[in-house]
């Protein structure tokens, strides 16, 4: 959020010495000293000139009207902050609506729609049994399949089999499912 202070000390620049000049007023942007009559802040202390509070990613200039975001120094809009830094589906890499229904395995997040077996597509469901392979989820069939090969001495790619533990998918609750 972008709040937007009225500088007192612009008063003294218009020969209005009744006020005090408070502390001296630097751009986070230019670095250069704010004589503007109001001065952008956003985050508890960071303070700039209207015309230097910019989205790093495409310049949109940033005020009171949109949210702005900081990360490592630099401020965004809400639009790239969610492209580059949002949480993104483990399968089609797409970002999620605040109404999008997901699943959880492990660290990774999936809209309902992707949370499907990587060998045969099948969808999985809450309730479903399945494993977590390479990133890769597995359908109870598969993960059995790859099981009987593995225990065959069938060749696998190395590191194709880290678990031999299937999982259930979880409950829907409120908005999300989550691996139990």
């Amino acid at each position: 959020m972008v709040d937007i202070i009225f500088n007192s000390s612009f008063l003294g620049d218009m020969g209005d010495h009744s006020k005090k000049k408070s502390g001296i007023a630097m751009c986070v942007g230019c670095g250069s000293q704010i004589h503007d009559q109001y001065i952008l802040r956003v985050a508890p202390d960071l303070e700039w000139h209207a015309a230097c509070l910019k989205c790093a990613e495409c310049s949109q200039y940033l005020d009171e009207t949109c949210t702005c975001f900081v990360r490592d120094g630099k401020t965004y809009c809400k639009r790239d902050y969610v492209r580059l830094f949002g949480i993104k589906c483990a399968n089609c890499n797409i970002g999620f609506c605040s109404s999008d229904l997901v699943m959880r395995a492990r660290d990774n997040v999936y809209h309902m729609e992707c949370f499907r077996c990587s060998v045969c597509s099948r969808h999985l469901l809450p309730g479903d049994e399945f494993s977590l392979r390479d990133e890769e989820l597995l359908c109870r069939a598969d993960h059995g399949l790859l099981m009987e090969q593995a225990s065959a001495g069938s060749p696998l790619s190395p590191g194709i089999i880290h678990s031999r533990s299937l999982h259930i998918a979880g409950h829907l609750f409120a908005r999300r499912c989550k691996l139990i």
